[in-house]
């Protein structure tokens, strides 16, 4: 109720004050130049009337008005630094999981390094195996080549001592020692001896 009759109260005033302006400026256009100095002093009071009034008037408007505004401001500045409070508190975060990083980094090249060592002696050493196993086998399998080898030269060394004994023999054999192995022969497998 209050608030109404304020602005009743500033328009029943405002509403006087820009007739009396308007009307003098009115006056004084019809009356020509005969008023001189009072008109100017006339036009200077209505202007400080007017603006008086206005300022009387939009006072409390103004006022609320720049309050809030400033109010706006304040809130606005204050989620600023919020903000800005939660930004560097971000920052923060992220310089320390970087500088982390960076030891994580260290951390994963010195163990990717130790099992690159790790790997490459067990390959070495699963190489080593294999040449061994290989050595083995190429051992085993000369050696049975060397038996089989000694084997056959034995038996074309028995063979060939066979047959030189064989020429040896015929050669030193006799007609009579012919007739004579015959007869053994004959007498052995008809069962006389």
């Amino acid at each position: 109720m209050k608030l109404r009759t304020n602005v009743w109260l500033h328009h029943g005033l405002l509403v006087p004050a820009i007739c009396a302006a308007l009307s003098s400026e009115a006056w004084a256009a019809e009356t020509g130049d005969r008023w001189g100095p009072l008109l100017e002093i006339g036009r200077f009071t209505n202007l400080l009337l007017v603006a008086a009034v206005l300022v009387y008037v939009g006072r409390k408007p103004l006022a609320s008005f720049f309050a809030s505004r400033s109010q706006a401001i304040r809130e606005q500045l204050m989620e600023a630094q919020k903000a800005r409070l939660e930004a560097e508190a971000r920052l923060n975060e992220i310089n320390l999981r970087m500088s982390s990083l960076d030891d994580e980094l260290r951390q994963m090249r010195a163990a990717a390094e130790i099992e690159a060592r790790e790997e490459h002696e067990r390959l070495v050493a699963s190489a080593d195996r294999e040449a061994e196993k290989i050595l083995e086998r190429a051992r085993l399998e000369i050696e049975g080549l060397t038996r089989a080898a000694q084997l056959e030269l034995k038996a074309h060394v028995a063979e060939l001592s066979v047959q030189l004994a064989e020429g040896k023999i015929r050669d030193g054999m006799t007609v009579e020692d012919e007739r004579r192995l015959f007869a053994r022969f004959v007498d052995r497998v008809g069962g006389r001896e």
